[in-house]
């Protein structure tokens, strides 16, 4: 064991009095506060300058980090799945990761409707009455409806929800992934009105419709929250919630963004509930100019809209599910494709692109050489995927 030098100690307690060496540990001390300040602050500005750099770089190309070779049409079409993306057409349907094609599945339709949550993609030919199920692994089933299909939702088991259509009345039926049905529910216009939209949460246990309803001549609209979980027992069919403040107010879309928060988006107004065992309208925001498009991610609600000015014809606003506005923006032109990355707006078509950031910065623009057929995400900041007739690129901003 290491024994202490007592002559040592005698001599350091002889060289120094009591204020000296009171003095020499504050003096000590306070270097150490200094060089821990510094290290703060010094974090602080690294952290600050990434933050500013992110929120207002600008980026004029992008270099290539890798391509996979893809047979696509025309009229093909892609979709966000996994970590890359499906792609359909009225042909077909694939599933495409980083390395090439994982499964395909060939078909004939018309008008192909495609929704996906998280692992389970339903697709069904608009006006018909087959709905298939997928997932990563390929097909997964088929479900026959009992009227023409207008609109499929999925939810992340594999639960599908179909908007249904036939000369007397309009239908809501709900399906497992096997095909055995849950909830069928018949709406006629002069008793419940007629549905314009549906949406289901992920867990496929809570449903928004927006109805049309006419009531002693008069047109109204009102959205209605159902929850089909056997934590509700009591409901009479299984309404948790009838808004119905819209009065003449046309409510086109609903749907959930999250699990538990849905939007309804009017005319000239869109709405946030929370919904559960009850709704409940959470806030209400006023839209004042035309509403040209919409678009939502799990996080915002952003619009296309008119905006009475010859210079900039349009204008972006993106509110958070708060109601609070994040950004307001004019721009000059209405792309075919909106869609949000991270904090940004991205807009496209099949020959240009440009990305806006939620602070108004122009973040990327370009005029592409060939066609494009889609854009997508992948970190919701520099890396996308270019997706052409012939190729699916990975790129970053440079």
């Amino acid at each position: 064991m290491a024994r202490i030098n007592s002559s040592k100690v005698r001599n350091f307690k002889k060289s120094f009095s009591g204020s000296q060496i009171f003095n020499f540990i504050k003096e000590h001390t306070n270097r150490i506060t200094i060089r821990i300040a510094i290290g703060i602050i010094c974090v602080t500005i690294a952290i600050l300058s990434i933050y500013l750099h992110k929120r207002y770089s600008s980026y004029d190309d992008y270099k290539v980090l890798n391509y996979i070779k893809v047979d696509s049409s025309s009229n093909s079409k892609y979709l966000p799945y996994q970590d890359f993306v499906i792609k359909y057409s009225g042909d077909g349907i694939s599933y495409i990761d980083d390395e090439g094609t994982v499964w395909d599945e060939s078909y004939q339709m018309k008008a192909p409707i495609v929704d996906i949550c998280e692992d389970y993609i339903a697709v069904a030919d608009k006006n018909s009455n087959d709905i298939f199920i997928y997932n990563d692994d390929g097909k997964q089933g088929k479900i026959t409806t009992s009227f023409p299909i207008i609109k499929v939702e999925v939810a992340n088991q594999g639960v599908v929800a179909a908007l249904l259509e036939d000369k007397n009345a309009n239908h809501i039926e709900v399906f497992d992934k096997e095909g055995n049905k849950l909830v069928s529910h018949k709406t006629l216009l002069d008793e419940n009105g007629y549905p314009l939209d549906f949406s289901i949460s992920d867990d496929g246990e809570k449903m928004a419709v927006s109805y049309i309803t006419i009531h002693n001549g008069a047109m109204g609209n009102k959205v209605v929250f159902y929850n089909f979980s056997s934590s509700v027992k009591n409901s009479t069919n299984k309404i948790v919630g009838e808004h119905k403040q819209y009065q003449e107010t046309i409510v086109p879309i609903v749907k959930f963004l999250t699990n538990s928060q849905a939007i309804a988006v009017g005319e000239d107004i869109f709405s946030i509930y929370q919904a559960g065992k009850q709704s409940e309208l959470d806030e209400e925001v006023k839209i004042k100019d035309e509403i040209q498009k919409v678009f939502y991610s799990d996080k915002y609600v952003g619009f296309i809209l008119d905006n009475h000015n010859s210079k900039n014809p349009y204008r972006i606003e993106v509110y958070d599910l708060n109601g609070k506005r994040k950004m307001k923006t004019e721009i000059k032109m209405e792309y075919d494709n909106v869609d949000f990355s991270g904090d940004n707006v991205l807009m496209y078509d099949d020959m240009n692109c440009q990305i806006i950031s939620f602070e108004g910065v122009e973040k990327f623009r370009i005029i592409f050489k060939g066609e494009i057929n889609g854009i997508i995400p992948v970190d919701g900041s520099r890396t996308f995927l270019f997706m052409t007739r012939s190729k699916i690129q990975k790129v970053k901003l440079k």
